[in-house]
Parts: C-alpha cells; structure tokens; sequence
C-alpha cells in the first residue's frame, strides 16, 4: 500500500514532541542533586600534625596588588573619533532586501520598509551625507540612493496608496 509523506504532518509531530518533553520537564517532581564529599587520607597522623604546627608563608600570586591595575585604552579608543557613519533600517514586511554602503565620514542612512514585500533598496554614501527613504506598502520596487560626497540631503517617502496609485514623495 503505497503512502505519500509530507513535510507538514513531520512538522506538527516535531513540535508536539517537543512541546511534551518540555512539559514533562516543567511539570514533573523537582528534587534537588546531591553528592557525598569525598576525603582521601594521603598522608599518616603525625606528618600531618608537623606540618599544621609549622607556620606557612602565603606569597602573592602576582607580583602586583589589586589596586595597581590600570585602565589601557585600545588604540581606537585613546583617539577620539572624528568621523560617525550610521546606517538604520527598519523593515516589517515579507523578501524585503537592504544594503547600506557608506565611505568617507559622518554619513546618516535611514531605510524603513513598512508592509511591504520583495523589495530591493540600496544606499550608497561616499561622505558627509544624509538620507532618510521609506517605502509604504510597496512591492518589488528596487530603488537606490546614491549621494557623491557632500551631496544635499535625500528624504524619500515612497507610498502605495489604498486606490493603486504610487505616491512619492521628496
């Protein structure tokens, strides 16, 4: 009797085995564990009784005190920095895909992809750039920014409104 086997049933089988095991574990009787100590006698009464009467030297086991440590800065932290990249995004969709490349200094990125699906967004900054681009209930629209150096601020809203149309917005 020949028989199909899907994926789905497997799935549902994993999730409930694992969904019991883990039920069992929180349920079941929690008893703490506990070991016996042990104690090996290497050495005879009167050799042990010597040496506790001997007074022993503790050294330290650096040379130096717990209050000597000081603080070194790594080499990117002893130099304040001068430039800042950031790059944000935020998406809340479905196959959305962002790149944000940005050379030179202080450059600002902001992409949010907000319900959208199977978009493509790239941003590229070579320095002292700044970028804000929002896509709205978009799909599979690539777009890309690409800003030379010192280039003016790019701010982008790009909609799909309730009635089809496509609103952007600069």
């Amino acid at each position: 009797m020949p028989f199909a086997v899907t994926t789905k049933p497997l799935r549902m089988l994993r999730a409930a085995s694992v969904l019991v095991a883990v039920s069992l574990a929180l349920c079941g009787p929690q008893s703490s564990a506990h070991a016996d100590g042990a104690y090996i006698r290497q050495a005879a009464t009167e050799t042990t009784e010597r040496m506790a009467s001997q007074p022993i030297q503790v050294a330290p086991a650096s040379p130096y005190t717990q209050g000597s440590v000081a603080y070194v800065p790594t080499p990117e932290m002893a130099t304040p920095s001068k430039s800042l990249n950031l790059a944000l995004t935020l998406e809340a969709g479905r196959n959305n895909a962002v790149a944000q490349f940005q050379a030179g200094q202080n450059n600002f990125s902001n992409v949010g992809v907000l319900g959208g699906s199977r978009n493509a967004v790239g941003v590229l900054q070579a320095g002292n750039d700044v970028s804000n681009l929002y896509l709205v209930n978009t799909q599979s629209l690539s777009v890309g920014v690409l800003q030379p150096k010192g280039a003016a601020p790019s701010n982008v809203l790009i909609a799909r409104l309730p009635n089809g149309a496509l609103l952007i917005k600069k």
